[in-house]
């Protein structure tokens, strides 16, 4: 049997959510969690003691919010799915790419075993939702968050991991997809943003932002243009 299907609609939003603090390196506390969800602390810890006794998650204010080898089964198996739904919606059906996400979060919830196989097949299994997250959930050790390059390194930008509207609209104002090379030209001092480079267009990035960013960095290539 499906074991999401036995997972409430919000029980998976939960799930994911957890999957999302950790993936950014924070303690899925649950005030992490309610600002997550935009939700009251108290509703929070409500769900999860309701998850904890369905054996998804474990909580300690030590450790914080952590799934349960079947909890993070669930959540491995909605992030596929939701990777699914948004190539589907944009690889098919023509949506545009920084409104992918908000959609395929209602289309994850209604696509089981036998859709996720006809999917697949339709979408000449990718490996990657649009914004290069990877449908099977596995980190690609040699990408680092453009954060972390100097001023006149270059990478080539892989994974988008914070897919909220507001950064997805950003991003593709200034054309800052998956697969274009991306030159960090200058940086603030005290942690102030970053100046970088794409596609012609020269922008600044508030740190937090490009350390969301993953890239493949690439060595020998030229700094920005006119620096």
């Amino acid at each position: 049997m499906d074991q999401v299907t036995e997972v409430s609609a919000q029980g998976e939003e939960y799930l994911e959510a957890v999957c999302r603090i950790r993936d950014r390196g924070a303690l899925a506390t649950p005030t992490e969690m309610a600002n997550e969800l935009a939700l009251s602390p108290p509703s929070v810890l409500g769900m999860l003691k309701r998850l904890e006794e369905q054996g998804l998650v474990t909580y300690t204010r030590q450790t914080g919010v952590a799934l349960t080898e079947r909890g993070q089964i669930c959540a491995n198996t909605l992030r596929c799915r939701h990777r699914l739904a948004e190539r589907l919606l944009t690889d098919l059906l023509g949506m545009p790419w920084e409104r992918a996400h908000d959609i395929a979060c209602r289309f994850e919830h209604v696509i089981d075993d036998e859709v996720e196989k006809y999917l697949l097949v339709a979408l000449r299994h990718p490996t990657t939702c649009p914004h290069g997250n990877p449908l099977d959930n596995k980190a690609v050790e040699s990408w680092r968050p453009l954060a972390t390059l100097s001023p006149g390194q270059s990478g080539r930008l892989r994974r988008i991991m914070d897919e909220s509207t507001d950064i997805l609209n950003y991003l593709s104002q200034m054309k800052l997809l998956p697969g274009v090379q991306v030159t960090v030209c200058a940086a603030a001092p005290s942690g102030g943003p970053l100046t970088v480079e794409a596609e012609g267009l020269r922008f600044a990035l508030s740190r937090a932002m490009a350390d969301r960013l993953l890239v493949e960095y690439e060595e020998n290539t030229c700094g920005c243009s006119n620096l």
